[in-house]
């Protein structure tokens, strides 16, 4: 019986890794020993195996194996062979680093991944060239990795378990294109979620998508957080929806700011973070020993949204939370009493961006920059022009306000279909230096109606670096 494979999340301190398998059908099944090799030598290792429980409505049995080391070796590059992946070669997975030494740590970063735009297979053509080149440690997944909700498929009537069937199907759609698993197996993977696993500015009503409205809801959105959960949140550290993990003194907060948001209301205080996931997150940055990088579904310079699709920034008080919790690191405000800066992480918006804020009353040389790898395959109809950042915005609370940097080719914006590649090394002064840069896979297709309908072909083109800064974070 044929079996799906995917990369899960590195566990800390090289230990090994998360893997996924899913099989058609609802008997019980476990994997088959996985092998693992280190510069052609056999290692030993423990497979404990976590079936997921029979859900109604969805035709697969999905469960996650941890594969641990007896030896670690943190970084080490390892050869893996995954009987059900039915791959010829292994694979080369990186163990975590516990630290960023001189020959540096490299990740990858990507998200909105429309399958009906990349049927050629263009972007695993991409990571798999990027992962050759770089060798990444693991890849960020930081939203959309599917489209639930376009082409919108007719919501059918809630009766025995259809609403699970209706985003069982396009899970199964986008997880069966075997050009897009094997990018889900070219390196370890963290996910997190945004709007498109449940439908477009969710948890918001849309007039055209029956599934929101009032009366059946509640069913579809409880069915895409399950359908997210065995898919994709179980390969996280712990499963959990929000994590952090380290890399020597450099330390990642994957936050979700979309799966238990509140619906927006603009007479009261709504919030996109849950408390207890404030609570993680300030505590994590309270407790820096050096950068921090958080991770966000949506970014943090994005201007106010509306009715059709809301922004970090309309949730007022709690995005004045956000800024507290970077603005603190800055001033040194945690247990070291040390300035900490933190790199922003996003993707959501259709367009490939770097971009840096400052604010007058605060000492940050290099601002506090965000790097946006979006889309991995651009929606039709998408983003006809890159969306610029807000230049300059107030912040609730604040009587002085930030202003992103702006100038000839500042900030960098494409609409080319690309994946951003980060790498760290050991910097001066006790800093870590980052270099960002932002791949394309595919040019942005900019032929009119005209063209199309004369057939003239699609833009087409190999790997090529699009941006690349150097930065030094404290």
């Amino acid at each position: 019986m044929t079996a799906w494979v995917v990369a899960g999340a590195p566990l800390e301190n090289g230990a090994g890794w998360r893997i996924w398998y899913g099989q058609p059908g609802h008997a019980p099944f476990g994997p088959q020993p996985v092998s693992l090799s280190l510069n052609g030598q056999p290692q030993a290792i423990r497979q404990s195996w976590q079936i997921q429980p029979d859900l109604p409505g969805l035709n697969w049995r999905m469960g996650v194996a941890t594969v641990t080391l007896a030896v670690p070796r943190p970084g080490a590059t390892y050869e893996i062979v995954i009987p059900e992946a039915r791959n010829p070669e292994p694979f080369h997975w990186r163990s975590l680093p516990d630290r960023v030494g001189d020959e540096g740590v490299s990740f990858l970063l990507s998200s909105c991944f429309w399958r009906d735009n990349d049927r050629e297979g263009t972007y695993a053509a991409g990571v798999r060239e990027l992962v050759k080149r770089w060798r990444p440690a693991f890849r960020l997944l930081a939203g959309d990795q599917i489209y639930a909700d376009w082409p919108s498929d007719k919501t059918p009537n809630v009766g025995k378990h259809a609403e699970v069937a209706l985003y069982a199907k396009r899970y199964e759609e986008y997880w069966g294109d075997a050009a897009y698993r094997e990018s889900l197996l070219a390196s370890p993977n963290y996910f997190v979620c945004d709007d498109h696993e449940f439908w477009n500015d969710y948890p918001e009503k849309q007039l055209h998508l029956s599934r929101t409205w009032p009366a059946v809801r509640g069913a579809y959105a409880r069915a895409a957080q399950l359908l997210y959960e065995r898919f994709q949140q179980c390969l996280n550290p712990g499963g959990n929806p929000w994590y952090s993990f380290s890399i020597g003194t450099v330390s990642f907060f994957v936050t979700d700011s979309r799966s238990q948001r509140d619906f927006f209301d603009a007479r009261k205080a709504c919030h996109f973070l849950p408390a207890r996931q404030w609570a993680d997150l300030e505590k994590w940055a309270a407790a820096l020993r050096g950068p921090g990088v958080l991770v966000l579904g949506q970014p943090l310079y994005q201007k106010d949204g509306d009715w059709r699709d809301h922004s970090l920034s309309n949730f007022a008080d709690d995005y004045a939370r956000l800024w507290k919790v970077i603005e603190n690191s800055l001033r040194g405000k945690n247990r070291s009493a040390t300035p900490h800066d933190i790199l922003v992480l996003s993707g959501d918006i259709h367009t490939g961006r770097y971009a840096v804020g400052r604010h007058a009353n605060l000492n940050a040389p290099e601002g506090v920059p965000e790097l946006i790898a979006s889309p991995a395959a651009m929606i039709d109809p998408g983003s006809k022009k890159p969306e610029e950042p807000p230049y300059r915005f107030q912040v609730k609370g604040q009587a002085i306000p930030w202003e992103v940097d702006k100038g000839p080719g500042f900030p960098f914006m494409t609409l080319d279909n690309n994946i951003a590649m980060v790498r760290m090394h050991p910097g001066t002064n006790n800093r870590t230096r980052f270099e960002l840069s932002l791949w394309q896979v595919k040019p942005y297709d900019s032929r009119s109606w005209w063209d199309r309908l004369k057939g003239d072909p699609k833009p087409a083109g190999a790997v090529a670096q699009l941006f690349r800064r150097e930065i030094n974070l404290r």
